[in-house]
């Protein structure tokens, strides 16, 4: 099926209103040698892009039983704008604002990229919590 170019503007201007949050990507730095110490650092990271996103979680609807708790599973997925560079698996997600102030400053992985849809209104990517105090992550 094809869609119209006015109809992707529409749609991809319209997801893009939707995303109240706002991150920054970072490419972490690649391993360097310290002369002084002789060993190896890590080098500065390099930022991909800063703007709006969309950080959501869903049900995986999975139930698991850790111990004696039983926890449910969920998925935690980023929305970014269309035309945003496309992250790559590693690269780091700060959150710079969100609705849940609880968010605010922390950071998640990116796991994969998710393609589909015609429409492709937004970027859609597969993220893992890295630092979080938020107990039902």
């Amino acid at each position: 099926m094809r869609i119209s170019p006015t109809s992707q503007a529409y749609i991809r201007k319209r997801a893009t209103a939707l995303m109240h949050d706002a991150c920054t990507i970072y490419k972490p730095g690649k391993p360097v040698l310290d002369r002084n110490t002789g060993k190896t650092v890590t080098g500065p990271p390099t930022v991909k892009y800063t703007g709006p996103c969309r950080i959501w979680e869903v049900s995986a609807g999975q139930q698991m039983l850790m111990g004696d708790e039983q926890i449910t599973l969920t998925q935690t997925y980023l929305s970014l704008p269309f035309d945003a560079p496309v992250p790559e698996e590693d690269d780091t997600v700060q959150i710079l604002q969100a609705d849940d102030t609880n968010l605010v400053g922390k950071t998640v992985s990116v796991i994969s990229t998710v393609h589909g849809g015609g429409l492709r209104a937004s970027r859609k990517l597969l993220v893992r919590v890295v630092e979080s105090e938020k107990d039902s992550w």
